[in-house]
């Protein structure tokens, strides 16, 4: 992709921020699901670092959290219990 841009860029005046565009078509979109993961992954690493919370608080905290998430966003934290 970078050498078809670089040979066109050298025959024609197309510009250089065609390159951008293409190269942001080549890289995967990460999902909602895997987005809404690492987020919680990083929530909860950080609630046992700083607060130093135990395995039983972060349990407690885990369950009334996710209890007053709207459905959709529950569903994303565990996609594998919406497809049973």
């Amino acid at each position: 992709m970078l050498l078809a841009t670089e040979q066109r860029q050298n025959e024609d005046q197309r510009t250089l921020g065609e390159l951008f565009f293409f190269l942001v078509g080549e890289m995967a979109d990460i999902s909602f699901n895997r987005s809404i993961s690492i987020l919680w992954d990083a929530l909860l690493a950080s609630l046992q670092e700083i607060l130093k919370l135990s395995d039983e608080q972060l349990a407690a905290f885990t369950i009334d959290f996710e209890f007053r998430l709207p459905e959709y966003l529950h569903n994303a934290l565990h996609p594998q219990a919406v497809m049973s």
